[in-house]
């Protein structure tokens, strides 16, 4: 309950730290919340499209989890197979490591099954190494729209220059969005990464007019041709 509500103020303060003021009854609700907060609780996402993952990620793959890896001190080791490479900085990249937190409070990714197949993961570079926590990109691929699938291959590239808000303040009226924006928009403010039009299959791109506007995609998008793994990535990858 607590973090369900320190989740929609996370994500509410997201929309009015914008302006020169803040709601008085945030300012007031959330050092209570967080009294009551439990440690367990500490791992608290911001809300994002489908297409801010992708935008705001270094690395994106579609991968088979083999199993477990070298754990570290710190960091949970998982070993991998990489089928695609949706997004990369170059195609000579080469991961050796890829790294998660070991603490599920501290947002690390747990496997729970020896073996999971076509998971679609989103993390950034450090150091020429990819992590990833619970907070970026974790999902199966067949679990996507198609809509969503093209978006990843190739469509959400178009929109990269623009922003996806999150409308969470469900008893006052959407912000207006300005030119780079595109106000996202669920029924009830039951917000789901995976829910709604659109999110679902729609990307946020520039119109003609050059105002981010929202836009289905064409499911005869063309797609891109991803990185063969074996060019860039060994076909098993270890995972650190």
């Amino acid at each position: 309950m607590v973090l369900d509500v320190l989740q929609k103020l996370w994500y509410v303060s997201a929309q009015i730290d914008r302006g020169p003021t803040m709601d008085p009854s945030f300012l007031l609700a959330f050092p209570l919340l967080l009294a009551l907060s439990t440690p367990c609780s500490a791992c608290i996402c911001k809300l994002q499209h489908p297409q801010t993952f992708y935008c705001t990620s270094d690395v994106v793959v579609i991968a088979d989890i083999l199993g477990p890896g070298k754990d570290t001190k710190t960091k949970r080791g998982l070993q991998v197979n990489v089928t695609q490479i949706l997004k990369a900085p170059g195609k000579n990249l080469r991961i050796q490591n890829i790294y998660s937190p070991l603490k599920f409070e501290d947002c690390g990714y747990e496997l729970r099954t020896n073996f999971q197949s076509q998971l679609l993961i989103a993390g950034y570079l450090r150091r020429g190494k990819l992590h990833f926590t619970r907070c970026h990109l974790v999902y199966f691929w067949y679990r996507l729209t198609t809509e969503q699938r093209l978006g990843f291959q190739a469509a959400y590239s178009m929109g990269c220059r623009c922003q996806v808000q999150p409308c969470i303040g469900c008893w006052r009226p959407c912000p207006e969005p300005d030119l780079t924006e595109c106000v996202w928009k669920q029924r009830d403010c039951d917000y789901s990464i995976w829910a709604g039009n659109q999110s679902m299959f729609s990307m946020c791109i520039p119109s003609a007019s050059g105002h981010c506007e929202w836009a289905r995609v064409p499911n005869n998008y063309p797609q891109q041709t991803p990185f063969p793994p074996s060019s860039s990535v060994p076909g098993a990858i270890k995972i650190i």
